[in-house]
């Protein structure tokens, strides 16, 4: 599917190549409203429904986040382990493992994944990608230019 020249299939749901800041702010203002939608409509039907779909709507996030990462050429591990840390916090709060008095330490764990989010978003939304070709594949900037 074709809107605003950018292909949102393969943005969404594949992990190959490279997007420049501006598909990757794109993409992440799709899956922001996405995310807005299921919190204030699906969350206040059933909170275990609205973090299913939310665990659904991290397949196409990290999707984006792994390409905008191949274009600054980073090693995929990094978004990988922020991926795997805020899903396991998502899977484990579902399940209630933190419980009453684990309160102390989902609120400490939830901290330290905000901080994570926050570094990757500046990180993958506001800093140039790598200039010309890289391991990932053709600098997008030189392939709309052509």
């Amino acid at each position: 599917m074709q809107f605003l020249g950018i292909d949102f299939q393969k943005l969404l749901l594949t992990v190959d190549g490279r997007i420049g800041r501006q598909t990757f702010w794109i993409g992440f203002a799709a899956l922001f409203v996405a995310g807005m939608i299921n919190g204030l409509i699906i969350g206040s039907i059933s909170l275990i429904l609205a973090t299913l779909v939310s665990l659904a709507l991290a397949v196409p996030a990290y999707c984006v986040s792994i390409k905008r990462s191949n274009d600054r050429g980073h090693p995929q591990v990094y978004v990988q382990g922020f991926f795997i840390a805020s899903i396991g916090f998502q899977v484990l709060t579902l399940i209630g493992v933190f419980g009453f008095l684990g309160y102390f330490i989902a609120g400490l764990f939830g901290l330290i994944i905000g901080a994570a989010a926050i570094w990757l978003l500046i990180d993958l939304g506001a800093l140039e990608g790598t200039k010309g070709p890289n391991a990932y594949g053709p600098d997008p900037l030189e392939t709309v230019q052509a």
